[in-house]
């Protein structure tokens, strides 16, 4: 999902991750993930939380996840597909990155 993929392909692996985050088992606090891209150790995530209520705005939610220390080291929340497919290059660019350190 670089940035010269942009397009239907980046859209599509977005939609993807995003029915398959609905659909997921959710874990012990209820939050649903679905992976958008890894490398290495690296990984950036769509991630569903538990919603208080239904009718609200559904939030796309990022996270860059580290598998070696088992936490988020950077995310965000966007409304706007346009700027969720942003901020998604934007975090995979950075776990590209650090990956090849």
């Amino acid at each position: 999902m670089c940035r010269e993929d942009r397009g239907d392909g980046a859209v599509l692996r977005l939609t993807r991750a995003y029915v398959h985050a609905r659909h997921a088992p959710a874990d012990h606090n209820g939050t649903k993930t679905a992976s958008l891209a890894r490398f290495g150790n690296y990984e950036v995530r769509l991630v569903e939380f538990v919603r208080t209520c239904p009718t609200d705005a559904t939030p796309m939610w990022l996270e860059l996840y580290s598998h070696e220390t088992q936490s988020a080291i950077d995310s965000c929340c966007r409304y706007d597909i346009d700027e969720t497919l942003e901020a998604a290059e934007h975090l995979i660019s950075i776990a590209r990155h650090l990956d090849e350190e």
